[in-house]
């Protein structure tokens, strides 16, 4: 039921799809991100719900979350924070990107 609640919050069309196109561990360390920090209900819905939640949005089948987040903890390099990781650099890199071209991004 709370799923439900969140994704009609959602500004998605009905007719739209969106689906994940990046790893699936790559999505499970956002979610665990996204938990960690409470950004989504405030903290007040647990990783396997979030999981269920984000499945149905991407339409993306979530397996095993914990185990893939246990796998992510014996990763052995300094950051074991792969895709967010990631994330924040090209972020920053478009920013900058941005600046450069006063203040204009072209994705493509």
């Amino acid at each position: 039921m709370r799923m439900q609640g969140l994704l009609s919050t959602l500004p998605v069309k009905p007719t739209e799809k969106l689906r994940w196109t990046g790893k699936a561990t790559d999505l499970v360390e956002l979610l665990y991100a996204l938990d960690t920090c409470d950004c989504i209900n405030d903290g007040e819905i647990g990783i396997e719900e979030l999981a269920d939640t984000f499945s149905e949005i991407f339409g993306v089948e979530i397996k095993n979350c914990y185990n893939v987040y246990m796998n992510m903890k014996r990763r052995k390099d300094d950051s074991r924070t792969y895709f967010l990781d990631e994330l924040r650099e090209k972020l920053n890199r478009r920013m900058v990107e941005s600046d450069l071209k006063g203040g204009k991004f072209k994705k493509r």
